[in-house]
């Protein structure tokens, strides 16, 4: 349903059928010359009859599209685009980073299941889980265009979209060339996956996620801890306030994390999956036992990038033996 957050600004949740987050906001500023568009949903048919309906409501449908503003790469925020772009001839803008994904991840799928089976199995997953974890989002790519940008944004650029005068934040972490977007007039800020009131963003280390992403993810948001913004438009759920309360909420979550992780490693050399493994999941300890096999791909990334955020910070050691990465106290 249409909910106008602020004057001629508009959250249209576009449905996400078969995943627990139900739903994805899409954010339609309107003004005189048409409508810019904040991320658009995956491409299936109940997705794009939702937002195709919910434009017309707030007028001119898709024919009026002028821009859309690509947040992030993943299949819930992009996959619309290339479909809009063909019925609107809108021009698609993302961050610079991300757009280097694009070909990689929605082009060449057979090259990325492979280099994610190389990277789940240099991480520990045993032979009998390879195969079916590191197809795990081969259903996601196929509701996804692999549109290319028109515009390539840096981050600190202003967007005048008439009524708002918004800057281009890149807050990587997320993904590596996330971006959130923010007026310090009107105190607004879309948060993306970036900072969501009920759910920890996910942040995972992974062959299209190199360096030390959780580090980004942390910075990322002590940047986002100072801005000015009264409401936070998020990726999924409700539009909420109290930034510096939920983002000191996410941090405290991961330095949990991190202390639980170090603790696992203190009691020997351990794989990323032997460590994912021991760690409970969906508040149960038994609930490594409940994931479907991308589940389990998305909490080996995020345990990665948790070790190797500790790497990083000299908590742990590790080394490559006979082809595996191993995790160890600093002081075996």
């Amino acid at each position: 349903m249409v909910e106008e957050v602020a004057p001629s600004l508009f959250r249209l949740p576009v449905p996400l059928p078969d995943s627990p987050l139900s739903t994805v906001n899409t954010y339609a500023v309107v003004g005189r010359d048409g409508i810019r568009l904040v991320d658009c949903g995956w491409d299936t048919p109940q997705a794009y009859e939702a937002l195709a309906r919910q434009l017309e409501e707030i007028g001119g449908g898709i024919a009026a599209l002028r821009e859309i503003v690509v947040t992030h790469i993943h299949p819930d925020h992009f996959g619309l685009a290339e479909r809009l772009v063909r019925e609107s001839g809108a021009r698609v803008a993302m961050h610079r980073v991300e757009a280097m994904y694009v070909g990689a991840r929605y082009e060449d799928v057979r090259a990325l299941v492979e280099q994610m089976a190389a990277w789940l199995q240099i991480n520990g997953v045993p032979e009998p889980e390879l195969g079916v974890m590191s197809r795990g989002s081969l259903e996601m790519v196929r509701r996804v265009g692999s549109r290319r940008p028109d515009v390539l944004l840096e981050g600190d650029e202003i967007l005048d979209w008439g009524s708002y005068r918004v800057r281009v934040l890149w807050l990587p972490g997320h993904s590596a060339g996330l971006i959130c977007l923010h007026d310090p007039e009107a105190r607004i800020l879309l948060s993306s996956d970036h900072v969501l009131e009920r759910i920890s963003p996910h942040v995972g280390l992974h062959t299209q996620s190199p360096g030390n992403p959780l580090a980004d993810y942390l910075n990322s948001l002590e940047v986002t801890r100072s801005l000015s913004a009264g409401l936070i438009l998020p990726g999924h759920g409700r539009p909420f306030t109290g930034i510096e309360r939920r983002v000191d909420e996410l941090v405290a979550h991961h330095r949990a994390r991190l202390d639980a992780i170090s603790g696992l490693v203190a009691a020997g050399e351990h794989t990323a999956y032997a460590v994912t493994s021991a760690l409970p999941w969906k508040g149960r300890i038994d609930g490594w036992q409940r994931l479907a096999p991308f589940e389990r791909r998305m909490a080996v990334t995020e345990v990665a990038a948790h070790l190797e955020y500790l790497y990083g910070s000299g908590r742990v050691a590790k080394r490559h033996h006979e082809g595996i990465v191993l995790y160890r106290p600093c002081n075996a």
